[in-house]
């Protein structure tokens, strides 16, 4: 499976202003100099010197994912990250006659549906397209999101037929040639995270997480979602010193999601749901962060973690 990150930023879409962007290229192109590079056949070199996500950022757009193998995908929750999965679709011409997508809610908090009228394929008679959820009031909420004055085009006129399938939690489903089955989250409106497996190899989905229960005792049917995974996707959206003055928001940190880590015997995590408050170098900061804590706890070290950016693909 690979796992494809359309959108990684948490509770609204964020990016660097203008003048930001103006002056992160500025220390860009100071850099490539101060380190002795001189002209145009240098630029591949300087670039692969640094992770992309230091000369493009982590990203602007919320929540959206994609699961996939060389044959089937779903998708997971429609931020504004479905908007740029739905063009890269159509700039690519992925979208064929008779195509049917598979998406997959986690809640119904505004930054991970925003994307959702802008998903094309609603748009186009041939093609089929699932809606799958825990919540009960899944069809009403994404009806919603197809009315005016709010959208111009209403649901009933929707040209492709739509499909709203109920998840049971703890239960496996089989969507698309993927097992799914979901688990609740920490979080202060109900949320489930999706714990998603194919080939032996399981992927486990869970942003929108506070992570107050981190041991199986705790967590008990829940626990499922961090057992016998291969890659887990965590929301450490704040730093645990932050949390007295942000528990009950349903976030996490990379400390707990470390720890979790450590409970379940986690091998790779990627860190995600970045707060929109956070430019560039915030980010870098949580990550040197999360490095002098995994440092200090030689236990944590064989863990292997990034914070994810916007088009990142990792390999499960």
């Amino acid at each position: 499976m690979q796992i494809k990150f359309w959108g990684v930023r948490g509770s609204f879409p964020h990016t660097l202003s203008t003048l930001e962007w103006v002056n992160h290229y500025e220390a860009m192109m100071r850099r490539f100099f101060e380190l002795g590079f001189k002209g145009p056949q240098d630029i591949n070199t300087f670039l692969s010197q640094h992770k992309s996500s230091d000369i493009g950022g982590f990203g602007s757009a919320t929540t959206c994912i994609e699961v996939k193998d060389s044959q089937a995908s779903l998708i997971i929750d429609g931020g504004s990250g479905l908007k740029k999965l739905s063009d890269g679709l159509e700039q690519h011409r992925q979208i064929v006659s008779g195509q049917e997508h598979h998406i997959l809610l986690t809640h119904f908090h505004f930054d991970h549906i925003m994307g959702i009228p802008f998903f094309m394929p609603h748009f186009r008679s041939d093609q089929k397209i699932h809606y799958y959820c825990v919540q009960n009031e899944c069809e009403q909420i994404v009806r919603s999101l197809f009315q005016k004055p709010m959208f111009p085009v209403p649901f009933s006129q929707l040209a492709s037929p739509i499909t709203f399938h109920k998840l049971v939690p703890y239960e496996k489903t089989i969507i698309n040639g993927f097992e799914v089955i979901p688990y609740q989250t920490d979080h202060p409106d109900a949320c489930y995270g999706f714990k998603i497996s194919k080939n032996g190899k399981a992927y486990s989905h869970a942003v929108d997480n506070e992570a107050d229960r981190i041991t199986a005792n705790d967590l008990q049917k829940d626990a499922g979602l961090y057992q016998n995974t291969n890659l887990l996707y965590m929301d450490a959206q704040y730093i645990e010193n932050e949390m007295t003055q942000k528990k009950g928001w349903g976030h996490g940190t990379f400390e707990r999601a470390f720890k979790l880590c450590q409970n379940f015997e986690i091998q790779k995590v990627v860190l995600g749901h970045h707060d929109p408050s956070l430019d560039n170098v915030g980010i870098e900061k949580l990550i040197k962060a999360a490095g002098q804590f995994v440092e200090q706890k030689p236990e944590l070290r064989k863990i292997q973690w990034s914070f994810v950016y916007e088009g990142q693909t990792v390999e499960v």
